[in-house]
């Protein structure tokens, strides 16, 4: 595996996802955190504008899409589908199965954790392809 496409490919995939959840949850779905956040006490502003914990937890995901890509690509092969592969199961990690881990306790209604699930595919999946491109062994 070639360590230093990883690294590039993974910071542009996790800037990219951190933009597009930037939209997700700052645009789409800020409208449905602010009852939410309201209910803990939380500014919603403050809670869904902190770069300082989204950031790193988006670079993160960005590097194990792109990790993941560079490890199953001998199996399935270079390209767009083997991305897509990678960044399906990196969101299976990251979003649906946490979310719905957390459903019994009732922060969030099952139509919330599904819409966000819906839209959180697409920055994944935004910043799979261009990480993926990147990389070269």
């Amino acid at each position: 595996m070639n360590y230093g496409r990883i690294l590039l490919g993974g910071f542009v995939a996790g800037i990219l996802s951190f933009l597009g959840d930037g939209v997700v949850h700052g645009l789409l779905l800020r409208d449905r955190w602010t009852p939410i956040l309201s209910a803990f006490g939380r500014n919603t502003k403050e809670a869904l504008e902190s770069p300082a914990y989204f950031g790193p937890y988006d670079i993160v995901k960005g590097l194990a899409v792109v990790w993941l890509y560079a490890a199953i690509r001998t199996r399935f092969g270079p390209g767009p589908k083997t991305a897509v592969i990678a960044a399906l199961f990196v969101w299976l990690l990251c979003i649906p199965v946490p979310l719905f881990g957390l459903l019994p306790m009732r922060f969030f209604d099952s139509g919330f954790i599904g819409i966000w699930a819906l839209y959180g595919l697409f920055p994944i999946l935004i910043g799979a392809l261009v990480g993926c491109w990147l990389y070269r062994e």
